[in-house]
């Protein structure tokens, strides 16, 4: 029996062939979107970063399964990606002036938090000192920032329709940050992701969400003020390729 002049046993070793073949082209760019990603991340250089985004999200669950299947830090591939959204979107960040927000994870507070919940805003802080939120929203003011602790994801979408934010930083783990990096392209945004996960009294570098503020909004540095040192350090060498 014949299929397209082939034999039957010849026709499906052929298919066979493709299909191996397409499978081993689609690793090798993974990988090499993998490489891409990790070279960005380690010298803050950006190289091909929509071909990075976009393979990387195609294929982010087998990426991730392949770490755990490995014993890899699988949180590498969200900061990869967080990293490079960061980039992309720094020049659209850097010109909106008005109406630019903060989103902080309510798993910041402090167990002892006595802040009441907005059913609009979230979580108005008091600035009782028990955890860094007061002093996040310090710096924001003076820089014509608004602060919103949110809950859940819910309540960013309230605060974006009510608020119109022309920009936004977002805080949050790093598996949550890329997710939500990929659904809101629409508003320039700048991701910091938290220091331990756990959702519970969790930890953030305030000086690296003071220094993306400042990209936008820059005064003079106050003494004990840190600045993080971030991949936006890559215009330097001349920006994206």
């Amino acid at each position: 029996m014949f299929i397209g002049g082939f034999p039957v046993s010849g026709y499906y070793i052929f298919i066979g062939k493709i299909v191996i073949l397409f499978f081993l082209i689609i690793v090798l760019f993974i990988l090499f979107a993998l490489a891409l990603g990790i070279y960005t991340v380690r010298s803050r250089k950006i190289v091909f970063p929509t071909f990075v985004l976009f393979m990387l999200y195609l294929f982010y669950s087998p990426v991730k399964w392949v770490f755990d299947l490995f014993s890899m830090n699988d949180l590498l591939v969200d900061e990869i990606l967080i990293e490079i959204q960061n980039a992309v979107n720094l020049e659209k960040f850097k010109k909106r002036t008005e109406r630019k927000v903060v989103l902080l994870p309510q798993c910041l507070r402090n167990s002892e938090c006595r802040a009441r919940c907005d059913p609009l805003y979230g979580f108005v802080c008091i600035k009782c000192g028990r955890c860094d939120i007061g002093t996040i929203m310090d710096e924001a003011e003076k820089r014509e920032f608004k602060v919103f602790v949110v809950p859940g994801s819910s309540f960013v979408k309230k605060i974006f329709k009510e608020y119109r934010p022309t920009s936004c930083i977002g805080v949050a783990c790093p598996v949550e940050l890329s997710e939500s990096m990929q659904k809101t392209t629409v508003v320039p945004s700048q991701g910091v992701y938290l220091i331990n996960n756990g959702c519970f009294e969790t930890k953030v570098d305030v000086g690296d969400i003071i220094s993306k503020m400042e990209l936008v909004s820059p005064i003079p540095c106050e003494s004990g003020t840190p600045r993080a040192t971030t991949l936006y350090d890559f215009e330097d060498d001349g920006g994206l390729s």
